[in-house]
């Protein structure tokens, strides 16, 4: 039999998976993969970006980001513009098909929230939130 830390882990493993299936899932209905939708959230509200700051706020190297907004720029769903005041430096932007895109992305996600922790009370998510952070600050030290 599992340790109860082993146990926990396995939960936490399970938890994480089937989280990962259902987002996976919806991304794919979109028909995008689940490693842009950070591109659309952080666009949709941080428009004009450019492309060292949009890769720092996703936490990824820029070469990574060069490929995925290439698949994204030819999939019509963002857009690189020239910065007025700086000609060197080129700037991102949903195109309107991208903002639908991203529209739907956030609604898919609301609702997997929803049946993730729809039968949470608020004083549970507090906890929840309070032991994620706890678990993810001990594995960064």
């Amino acid at each position: 039999m599992f340790s109860d830390s082993a146990e926990l882990t396995h939960l936490l493993i399970r938890t994480l998976r089937a989280h990962h299936t259902r987002m996976h899932a919806a991304h794919q209905s979109l028909g995008i993969h689940p490693g842009q939708a950070p591109v659309f959230f952080i666009l949709s509200s941080h428009e004009g970006l450019n492309q060292k700051e949009l890769a720092e706020k996703m936490h990824i190297k820029p070469a990574t980001l060069t490929v995925m907004l290439t698949r994204l720029e030819q999939s019509g769903f963002v857009e690189r513009f020239s910065d007025p005041s700086d000609q060197r430096v080129w700037r991102i932007r949903l195109t309107p098909e991208g903002r639908e895109i991203s529209r739907r992305v956030q609604d898919a996600v609301k609702e997997i929230d929803t049946l993730t922790f729809g039968n949470f009370s608020e004083e549970e998510k507090g906890e929840f939130r309070h032991l994620m952070e706890k678990m993810y600050g001990n594995l960064r030290e």
